[in-house]
């Protein structure tokens, strides 16, 4: 009888490392000193999940670098303890935003992101070293950032040169767009000049009403107004992608982003590129189809982690406690996003973009 804990030590190894002392050591260190950074990250992530551009980066960078160094796999434990702090912002966030949620953008995605997922765990246990999946994702990032923005950089670098040479992007659309309210301007002129005089108490009365329908010219015009609307009732802005060339993006993105979240665990910044400059979702639609699509993800790595160790039922009260005050972020985030205007909030996600690629980079080289 003697021998029998070595000899099940020697047929089981894996048993020994998934003994619940050091899990219990690190719920004990996150429930004491470290609570109150943990609440600070929590309610980053909900914040930044739920719409405001940047907070989500700097919470998953804190959460590596706080990760306790002197409790065993502590960092395994504390990118574990997010997974259903996100799975459960992912679902509060896709219902908050359920009614822009693009269902077709999702179902596009999933299937080559699974098999990305598999083709990335292959990869990782044969091929790639910390090092070179950073630096190999790092560089995939930028490629695809740079490869959809370029125009637009252009653009903005030099918007003299691209409206007189016809350049596509942002300021030839602002262009357009000036021009095309232009010519409304002079149709309903037009239109105003040739309708039938009326006596002045009828006129009143028409004016009154145009005014409490919503068809005067000044609800037409306030920015406030439309893009309000434009948020809540529709989930694209001006498609300007052939829906084929989107079809293979979405392919392409899914695959390598299916890899990326096995490699390092940065899908999210290659997503956010597809969504916001090919599928070209509004800034309501982008928050509710990537906390859709990320849901399925999460609810997928929940049984890998707890198979794997790093996640059991110790840290349940935990993660539950840190989940509830994630949604509260998310709902503090919607009215801060909502008030965001679009364009800015494009370019304040793909320069966080920018950021999470450069730094995986730097990781890579360092490290």
């Amino acid at each position: 009888m003697r021998g029998v804990g070595p000899l099940i030590s020697s047929l089981h190894p894996p048993l020994v490392l998934l003994l619940p002392s050091k899990m219990e050591e690190y719920v004990q260190h996150g429930t004491s000193s470290q609570l109150p950074t943990l609440v600070v990250i929590s309610l980053f992530l909900g914040m930044g999940k739920g719409g405001v551009p940047g907070l989500a980066t700097i919470a998953t960078a804190a959460t590596v670098v706080t990760a306790p160094t002197h409790i065993p796999n502590g960092l395994g434990y504390a990118v574990a303890l997010m997974v259903p702090i996100l799975t459960m912002i992912d679902i509060y966030a896709a219902y908050l935003h359920q009614h822009a949620l693009d269902w077709n953008t999702i179902w596009m995605l999933l299937p080559l992101s699974f098999v990305g997922m598999i083709l990335g765990q292959y990869v990782a246990e044969r091929y790639l070293t910390d090092k070179g999946a950073r630096l190999f994702i790092g560089l995939l990032l930028l490629f695809i950032l740079v490869l959809r923005t370029w125009k637009q950089m252009v653009s903005y670098l030099f918007p003299s040169w691209a409206i007189e040479n016809h350049f596509s992007g942002d300021c030839e659309k602002d262009k357009e767009s000036d021009d095309e309210d232009k010519e409304e301007d002079r149709e309903d002129e037009t239109v105003a000049v040739h309708m039938p005089l009326i006596d002045r108490k009828n006129e009143g009365n028409v004016r009154l009403d145009a005014m409490e329908s919503g068809e005067s010219n000044k609800s037409d015009d306030d920015p406030s107004t439309t893009a309000g609307l434009r948020n809540i009732t529709t989930t694209r802005r001006k498609a300007s992608i052939d829906p084929t060339k989107r079809l293979v993006w979405a392919c392409f993105v899914g695959l390598m982003g299916g890899m990326a979240t096995m490699l390092t665990n940065s899908m999210g910044p290659i997503l956010n590129v597809y969504l916001l400059s090919i599928a070209e979702l509004t800034p309501q639609s982008y928050v509710g189809t990537r906390a859709m699509f990320f849901c399925f993800l999460n609810v997928g790595k929940l049984p890998i982690r707890v198979m794997g160790g790093s996640l059991g039922l110790p840290m349940m009260p935990l993660a539950f406690g840190l989940g509830a005050v994630s949604v509260l972020g998310v709902f503090l985030a919607k009215p801060i996003m909502l008030s965001i205007n679009e364009r800015l909030f494009v370019k304040l996600e793909l320069s966080v973009v920018a950021f999470a690629g450069l730094r995986l980079c730097y990781m890579g080289i360092k490290s």
